[in-house]
């Protein structure tokens, strides 16, 4: 008779497992929306002729969007999500192959974001997108990497996304569950629908190396252990598992906690029967 538990055990675990990828999107919002900026671009007569989209990668000002968006313009604003306006002061490095650039803005001790380690990114990674489509400051899309590729008749290696960009989007940072950078926002095809496409990370870092800025920037050599706010960490039970032994075993993953603290956040009675495969939440990792 229990044997017939297996199957539906797995499935459990697989929808436990696949949830822990999809982003709490409020708190990534929240987290996020202060390092992404529109950017503003004029001529050399003052005339606005255009924006885009970017976002710190340190907190002195290093701004990544991509090269179309700049290309011509002879001065640029950068506008935060509180309003504040910062000029940006100079165009360090470019990578026309890429679509990339980085600039120096006029500005200290901002919020940033960090950069994934590099091919973090792959078929069925979940993502979202924050931007500046058509001037709509702060705007968000979800959606997932569909595919890693080079596009017929060129070199250059894309993310293809399903979230939904649009003129004005260029330069939005591609975010994982974490919130780590894990691509640029570049372009999409008029042809098809939701053929969308971005640099990976991995290009950033070549240029941020080149113009001698690596040693500024926030990276994660490592996936990030820590879940953004709102997401608490999960166990998973396995035969036998008492809550004293889920206990033991976090504390060896460094995350101390007790007994009680698991049973009141999963609202567990006091004899509670722990199923094999049940997910519990496990309280935030005390400091």
């Amino acid at each position: 008779m229990r044997l017939r538990w297996i199957p539906w055990l797995g499935l459990i675990a697989w929808t436990w497992a696949y949830g822990a990828d999809i982003p709490d999107l409020r708190a990534l919002a929240r987290q996020s929306r202060p390092a992404v900026y529109l950017i503003a671009l004029m001529d050399e007569d003052g005339k606005n002729t255009g924006s885009g989209t970017g976002f710190l990668i340190s907190p002195d000002g290093l701004l990544i969007t991509n090269e179309h968006v700049i290309h011509g313009a002879k001065t640029m604003i950068a506008k935060a999500e509180n309003g504040g306006l910062f000029p940006i002061r100079e165009v360090i490095a470019v990578d026309s192959a890429n679509d990339l650039a980085l600039l120096q803005l006029d500005g200290k001790d901002l919020p940033c974001l960090s950069l994934a380690a590099e091919g973090t990114a792959e078929a069925g990674t979940r993502i979202a997108v924050i931007g500046s489509p058509l001037g709509l400051e702060g705007t968000l899309s979800e959606g997932i990497v569909s595919a890693r590729r080079k596009l017929p008749g060129q070199k250059r290696e894309v993310l293809q996304i399903s979230a939904p960009i649009s003129h004005g989007s260029s330069g939005s940072p591609v975010l994982d569950a974490q919130g780590r950078v894990v691509g640029v926002a570049s372009f999409l095809l008029m042809e098809g629908q939701s053929l969308n496409f971005a640099s990976p990370v991995e290009k950033i870092y070549p240029l941020l190396t080149r113009s001698g800025r690596s040693s500024r920037v926030t990276k994660s050599v490592q996936p990030a252990k820590t879940p953004i706010p709102n997401n608490p960490p999960t166990y998973s039970v396995k035969p036998g598992d008492t809550l004293i032994r889920i206990s033991r075993e976090l504390s060896k993953q460094g995350i101390r906690t007790n007994p009680e603290e698991i049973r009141h956040l999963n609202q567990l009675s006091t004899n509670a029967v722990l199923r094999p495969g049940q997910v519990l939440r496990v309280p935030s990792p005390n400091p």
